[in-house]
């Protein structure tokens, strides 16, 4: 039996393995992350209000504006301090506890 989320799982894994390996700055390595998490979709999250508010959030905190998602994202995550983007990685680490 598959267990729920399988897609958002793996993206998230795949994120979090890229801010883990990298050498890159860090809002180097929470770009490279985006574009694994952009691979899911809120509508994955529909049965579960709770994990479908933080991905909200985090996508928030990726892209204020939602016309283009992966530019914005990119766009925003270029221009974080360390300690925003530190703290992206973290809400990234905590969703995908929370998907266990």
């Amino acid at each position: 039996m598959d267990k729920p989320y399988n897609n958002a799982r793996d993206q998230f894994f795949a994120a979090i393995r890229l801010l883990a390996t990298s050498t890159d700055t860090i809002q180097t390595r929470v770009i490279d992350a985006t574009r694994s998490i952009l691979q899911v979709t809120i509508d994955e999250f529909e049965t579960e209000a709770e994990l479908k508010i933080s991905f909200a959030r985090l996508l928030d905190r990726l892209a204020i504006d939602h016309d283009d998602l992966t530019m914005t994202a990119v766009e925003n995550a270029a221009y974080m301090t360390d300690f925003e983007a530190a703290k992206v990685a973290d809400l990234i680490c905590d969703f995908y506890y929370d998907l266990r």
